[in-house]
């Protein structure tokens, strides 16, 4: 007989198993789609490895069986029974079609060289519908069978390895057998998969992986109701990470965005930041592409002597923060994983409960600031209004306009920044318990303070705002913040013209003066608010021929008579200034008066010009640095004038 005349019948002789009488071969039919399932349980319940070795047995087993039968029947060679193993796969459904690249065995030696194409496998089918493709090879039971099937015609133990599948990409599953001995080294890794384990192993095994996964999840319920006692306590995150630490002895870090330290434990402070500090530049390393954007639970591995689970805390479908454990000696566990996710869900219930405070405050405060703004309400109205909001009134009180110089952004940007930016100011003042109004006007944001209280504290009113200006463009150093800082007043009531003084103290700051005092303005302040007809036809009949003039010559007369004014016509003084020489600098001031027909170093005429440059220099119509001329005191800078 040849392989190719052999039929299931042949040795399965098919009967009705309800025939008592002739009790035949039962045969079962199973689907391969039902198969599939059944590796679908087997690997969601024992693991891909066990499950491995629990097909691969299975084929072997079924491979073995075939070959009993197979030696029952009448051949012409030994080898005809080598290649009925092939014809077996395609009979029992296991491929459609078998190619035998290469069939050589010696029966006497225990020698095989069997290399065969399976086309269209069942198994690497199955598992293309079910998970997509594989990394490794996966017909395991195919392979079992190719190997329990030759061993027993061989008489020597074979062991089958697909070299190529289909699950993999390949067009078609291609394997190779040979012998134990053959394949010396090379399926040792193999070999433990045909190892025999007894019922009673596996049932322990289970039973093992059960009460490790019931420890787990008690131990993971117990944190979710820590949790959840330390929001209901309204404990912020320095009590969520000191009660997690408690819990699970795992050194916590909670960190912004920015990976700004929010919270620690289980370290100190100074720690926690040099951890964050690492971290950062392992997220600044453009080849850690995984790392650089952190959108799910993930193992570093990166460091020294620690690694680091890091999960990503989400708050409106944005990253906000980061919550990580440290291990240093202890081994990671895989309840840590689900117990940080917990954590960072409860951060992102308190960061959203946090942000809608401070929304619903900011809100109270920017509309008492328009109610006091308004003056339509009384002081008793005021007081009242101010003790619902946490404002205390102690006068005197000034006001803060910021203004941001950003091109790029557009409308529903600015009004999203400056909504973060309001946040970060309150928190800048809470910290320094200073005691102020926030609010937004004509995309500008507004602090009314109480000069008072913050002498109180120790803060003196100049470096006060520049330390907030500070702050706001290193948290922000790709905008532009200008302030405009008002006078103070001992009344509540003139709160609009401390307004009015801050925004035109803003109106003058530029890029070489980018905080201004409304005060160290002197009468310039005041005219500038006075910006008219009259006033700007009266500058321009004043210099408008020698602006005329010095437009094409970077308005090099108009500096130069600026600060020649501004350094009380004292040539030498100007000359060194502006880095001339005295020579030049005589020549440049003839030319001027000239121009002016008038003599710029009478007193009176000096003091109309020097004022109308200031006032074209504020109202942005010309550029000159005037960030030194600004706090000079007023009373001396004509002391020198005609003294050359």
């Amino acid at each position: 007989m040849k392989a190719d005349e052999l039929k299931l019948e042949q040795f399965y002789k098919i009967s009705s198993p309800f025939n008592q009488k002739d009790p035949l071969e039962r045969i079962v039919s199973i689907p391969a789609a039902a198969i599939g399932m059944l590796k679908h349980e087997l690997l969601e319940t024992i693991g891909p490895e066990r499950t491995k070795g629990f097909l691969l047995r299975y084929g072997w087993h079924t491979g073995v069986y075939d070959a009993e039968k197979v030696k029952e029947l009448t051949w012409e060679d030994q080898r005809e029974m080598l290649l009925a193993g092939p014809k077996m796969h395609t009979l029992h459904g296991y491929a459609e079609e078998v190619q035998n690249v290469k069939a050589e065995a010696n029966f006497n030696n225990g020698s095989i060289y069997h290399e065969a194409i399976w086309k269209h496998s069942y198994e690497a089918e199955e598992h293309i519908k079910r998970y997509g493709y594989s990394d490794e090879p996966v017909c395991h039971t195919l392979i079992g069978y190719a190997s329990g099937y030759l061993s027993n015609i061989l008489g020597k133990k074979v062991i089958a390895k697909e070299i190529k599948c289909k699950a993999m990409g390949n067009e078609h599953c291609q394997v190779l057998c040979r012998t134990v001995e053959e394949w010396n080294e090379a399926i040792e890794q193999e070999l433990k998969y045909y190892e025999e384990d007894s019922i009673i192993d596996e049932l322990n095994e289970t039973f093992r992986k059960l009460k490790i996964e019931r420890d787990n999840l008690s131990k993971a319920y117990d944190v979710h109701q820590k949790l959840v006692e330390e929001l209901l306590k309204e404990s912020d995150l320095s009590g969520v990470a000191n009660a997690l630490y408690q819990h699970t002895h795992l050194p916590v870090l909670i960190e912004s965005e920015n990976l700004e330290l929010l919270a620690v434990a289980g370290m100190s402070e100074e720690e926690g930041n040099l951890y964050s500090r690492q971290l950062g530049q392992l997220m600044n390393n453009k080849k850690k592409r995984d790392v650089n954007q952190l959108t799910q639970t993930k193992v570093l591995n990166d460091f020294d002597n620690y690694k680091r689970l890091i999960t990503p805390i989400y708050l409106q479908k944005e990253v906000v923060a980061y919550c990580s454990f440290l291990y240093k000696d202890v081994k990671l566990q895989e309840v840590d994983k689900l117990i940080l996710e917990q954590v960072a869900l409860a951060c992102s219930l308190y960061l959203f409960n946090e942000r809608t405070r401070v929304q619903t405050e900011l809100r109270m405060q920017g509309n008492l600031l328009d109610d006091i703004l308004s003056n339509q309400m009384t002081f008793e109205e005021i007081s009242k209004k101010a003790y619902y909001v946490g404002f205390q009134l102690n006068a005197p009180y000034f006001m803060i306009s910021i203004g941001n110089n950003h091109q790029k952004l557009t409308i529903r940007d600015e009004i999203e920044f400056n909504d973060h930016l309001n946040k970060g100011i309150s928190q800048f003042l809470k910290d320094r318990k200073i005691n102020a109004l926030l609010g937004q006007k004509s995309g500008k944001i507004m602090i009314f303070l109480s000069e008072g209280m913050m002498l109180k504290s120790g803060n003196s009113k100049k470096k006060f705002c520049q330390a907030l200006h500070d702050y706001c463009s290193s948290k922000y150093p790709s905008h532009d913040f200008k302030s405009g800082i008002s006078s103070s007043s001992a009344r509540i009531e003139e709160a609009s013209q401390l307004y009015d003084e801050s925004n035109s103290a803003l109106q003058i700051a530029n890029h070489y003066q980018k905080v201004v005092f409304f005060e160290f303005l002197g009468i310039e302040g005041i005219i500038f608010q006075m910006k008219n007809d009259p006033l700007q036809k009266f500058i321009k009949r004043k210099l408008g021929t020698l602006i005329e003039e010095d437009k094409n010559k970077d308005m090099e007369l108009i500096k130069t008579l600026f600060h020649y004014l501004n350094n009380g016509c004292n040539i030498t003084k100007t000359a060194r200034a502006i880095n001339f020489s005295v020579t030049g600098l005589r020549y440049r001031l003839q030319k001027i008066n000239e121009l002016l027909e008038t003599d710029i170093n009478v007193p009176d005429v000096g003091h109309q010009i020097y004022l109308s440059l200031k006032l074209l220099i504020y109202w942005g119509e010309i550029d000159i640095d005037v960030g030194t001329s600004i706090d000079l005191n007023k009373e001396d800078r004509f002391n020198d004038f005609g003294n050359d």
